[in-house]
């Protein structure tokens, strides 16, 4: 049993540009999403510190309302953003609606085109019906037709 030496895969080098992207990116990220998160965690960690501190010290005048305060300050800015959250289904509803109106309107909605295709669908079986219904129902009418004849005649030959 003899064992290969594991080949090993080509490491991909990128290009000039898309190391240039990339930097970009990084730096892009580093301002604009980074740094505001950074910047609202700290003040957020530094508004809840101050109300456990001025909870926490009964010495200081004032201290059951500042905390009450910063509280308020605190449920403030958390619900701001959920409410821009909770807004979004709606805006979103608002836009589709409006982007619909300012579409061309066609002359037919595709509901009605597809009651259209079932109605035809429902015409052709009809159709299809209609010339089968003879070919089916004639032998059965035929037998009944003979099976009646052959009772009335043996009922009249045994009346006689």
């Amino acid at each position: 049993m003899t064992t290969s030496a594991p080949t090993e895969t080509p490491v991909y080098e990128p290009t000039f540009t898309q190391q240039e992207r990339a930097m970009a990116r990084r730096r892009f990220n580093r301002l604009y999403i980074y740094l505001p998160l950074g910047l609202a965690s700290m003040a957020i960690v530094a508004l809840v510190v101050l109300m456990l501190w001025g909870a926490l010290s009964p010495n200081i005048v004032g201290t059951r309302e500042f905390a009450s305060g910063l509280a308020d300050i605190v449920i403030i800015l958390t619900i701001m953003p959920l409410l821009l959250l909770c807004a979004i289904v709606p805006a979103g509803a608002i836009g589709y609606v409006v982007y619909r109106r300012q579409q061309p309107q066609r002359e037919h909605g595709r509901f009605q085109i597809l009651i259209w295709r079932l109605d035809g669908l429902v015409n052709k079986a009809h159709d299809k019906v209609e010339v089968a219904l003879p070919k089916a129902a004639n032998p059965v009418i035929d037998g009944h037709a003979r099976m009646t004849y052959w009772r009335t005649l043996i009922k009249k030959l045994k009346n006689k």
